[in-house]
């Protein structure tokens, strides 16, 4: 009876151990979308930089990065909070990672402009979204935004956008 008891405990903590680590994700760097109810990860659509430069006019002109197609594939309902799950380097902190931004869509395409030169000055700011940060354990952490109004979005590593939309 002893026998049964600790291999039932074994297997229960083996089969525990096992949903645990289906939540988190496998690589590093690469936020996904943890889906509450389901409680399953979403992959993000996953894509290199693609540089944009354009001149408007004689005296303007903007620079930054795009995604073609006005829409990601990957959908996200409308609701208050919502939360990411990334896998990063135990000791860092995940803001320093990746920045969360809020696309601009023109012409078919999902635009973000980091730099505007007029003739008279250069502006290489942005408007990035604040989320909140929750340790799960070691180098494993939810990534909370909350209110997000419908629209296209990404997280920015320092290789690739992670991109979504809010329907």
């Amino acid at each position: 009876m002893k026998s049964i008891t600790v291999t039932l405990i074994i297997l229960s903590s083996i089969f525990n151990a096992k949903a645990q680590n289906t939540l988190l994700p496998e690589f590093n760097d690469k936020p996904a979308y943890y889906n509450v109810k389901d409680k399953k990860l979403v992959e993000l659509e996953k894509s290199q930089y693609n540089t944009l430069a354009k001149a408007k006019g004689l005296f303007k002109a903007e620079a930054g990065f795009f995604l073609n197609e006005s829409s990601s594939p990957v959908k996200i309902s409308k609701q208050t909070e919502l939360k990411f799950i990334i896998k990063i380097t135990q000791g860092t902190d995940p803001t320093s990672v990746v920045d969360f931004v809020k696309f601009e869509v023109r012409d078919n395409k999902r635009v973000f402009i980091t730099t505007k030169v007029k003739a008279t000055s250069t502006s290489t700011s942005f408007e990035k979204i604040i989320y909140v940060v929750e340790k799960i354990k070691e180098g494993n952490y939810f990534l909370i935004v909350k209110n997000l109004d419908k629209g296209e979005y990404f997280f920015g590593s320092s290789e690739f956008m992670f991109a979504f939309s809010i329907e």
